[in-house]
């Protein structure tokens, strides 16, 4: 009897620690489906095509003492690649109190996390590596080292040179061009009129193979080759507040590195060879925020940017033929707007929108609305640019203007769906064949947490 009733009690605490065990650990998940028609110039000159994209994810959470354990994964289907399961995000973390250090905090994390340059515009996206955090009263500086060898391609947004254009369409490459990225940054809080003073750098090296690469100064011109494209960049971002409701970010940033180059050279016995050129690119911007809280949590947005490129560039990747590149190289691409828009390098925009909550005056915060719109610019006044449906040889600086509505409505806490409609309306004169024309994109989203 006694046997019996001590196994009972044995079970009873199994079951109680498991339980425990359990309900640490904080789990969910979201289902998102976006479904519509686009009419977009990208290499298809201008064919109707079905947007279909649907996500299926899981995450977890789990404190234990001062760490902290965040993963989440994913599978996706889109009618290109039916079948993509992926590792979005897997995060130690933990934050310690750093009062013997005259600090006041030290964070660090490791894993798969996301890396952003003092911009947002240089580098936004996920890493394999590792970062520390250290905190004071009014400043805070970051420092990461991260790799993208073990990214997966499709999830990969970093296409710097020619040879990870190739890549793209290498059915036997499966990871992303292997490239180490580091990043340090130091901001100071308040430092004149509440203006908040940012200072950082990133230092991007490529790791591909000396066997994937075309030697310097081989002579013959090769249409898939390519070298590594290593950069560097330092950035400067003032932001505050200027009058009551207008915010300011300011900022600059100077890219250096090298790339490879065919070039003419008198040495040669075709006139020309392939030499490694130095870069010195630039980005600068501005965007305008003003808040009107009493007129329907309405915003407006005002912004620009400004980015150099290369006049004697023959292609956006690679394309330089003389002894300087001046042409701005970002990490990863980034989006503007809706149904077109152009990364960094040889391009400039100006861009305004205005939003607001239209239900907000009967208390009712479950709808907003913005409409948006980007003009798009060659800095070079022609050239190559990042997107082929821009024709590099027709002159004109004036590339078109992206017209964006979209309408979010929240119904629950968690159902968001979310409607957007696109226009994008070319300057026809600089635009390839079948591309002239008005494009277009219609989506409806719908995103349901668990």
């Amino acid at each position: 009897m006694k046997s019996i009733t001590m196994k009972r009690l044995a079970l009873l605490l199994v079951a109680l620690l498991i339980t425990v065990s359990l309900s640490a650990w904080d789990v969910g998940g979201y289902l998102d489906n976006t479904t519509g028609l686009a009419r977009a110039p990208v290499g298809t000159a201008g064919a109707v095509s079905l947007v279909q994209s649907t996500t299926v994810a899981a995450w977890l959470n789990h404190s234990f003492g001062s760490w902290n354990l965040d993963a989440q994964g994913n599978y996706t289907y889109t009618p290109t690649i039916p079948v993509l399961v992926d590792l979005d995000r897997l995060i130690l973390s933990g934050v310690f109190p750093a009062e013997a250090g005259g600090a006041r905090s030290l964070g660090f994390q490791v894993g798969r996390l996301q890396f952003s340059d003092t911009t947002g515009y240089v580098l936004n996206h996920s890493l394999d590596g590792l970062k520390l955090d250290i905190g004071w009263a009014a400043s805070s500086f970051s420092a990461g080292v991260g790799t993208t060898a073990l990214l997966q391609k499709p999830t990969s947004a970093i296409v710097m040179s020619r040879l990870d254009v190739l890549s793209l369409s290498d059915g036997t490459v499966l990871f992303a061009p292997p490239r180490l990225i580091a990043t340090v940054e130091f901001q100071t809080l308040g430092l004149v009129a509440g203006q908040d003073l940012t200072l950082g750098a990133v230092v991007q090296e490529d790791l591909r193979p000396e066997a994937q690469l075309t030697p310097e100064f081989q002579t013959a011109f090769d249409p898939a080759g390519g070298g590594v494209m290593d950069t560097q960049y330092l950035s400067l971002m003032l932001s505050g507040g200027l009058v009551q409701g207008l915010f300011h970010r300011t900022y600059y940033t100077i890219n250096t590195g090298r790339t490879l180059t065919y070039r003419s050279d008198a040495d040669s016995i075709t006139g020309s060879s392939y030499q490694y050129t130095p870069i010195l690119g630039h980005l600068a911007g501005l965007e305008l925020s003003y808040f009107l809280p009493q007129a329907l949590n309405s915003r407006i947005r005002v912004g620009g940017q400004f980015s150099t490129g290369d006049a004697d560039a023959n292609d956006y990747y690679d394309g330089n033929t003389n002894v300087l590149s001046s042409a701005f190289v970002p990490i990863s691409a980034g989006a503007f707007s809706d149904v077109f828009t152009l990364q960094p390098g040889n391009s400039s925009h100006l861009a305004i929108s205005y939003s607001l909550r239209p239900l907000s005056g009967i208390g009712l915060d479950i709808l907003q609305t913005e409409l948006s719109s980007v003009s798009y610019f060659r800095s070079t006044g022609g050239g190559p640019v990042s997107e082929g449906a821009v024709d590099a040889i027709a002159a004109g600086a004036y590339i078109g203007t992206d017209i964006d509505l979209k309408i979010v409505a929240q119904l629950f806490s968690d159902l968001r769906l979310v409607l957007a409609g696109g226009l994008f309306l070319p300057n026809g004169t600089v635009m390839t064949a079948g591309n002239e024309n008005v494009n277009y994109q219609f989506t409806l989203q719908g995103v349901l947490r668990f």
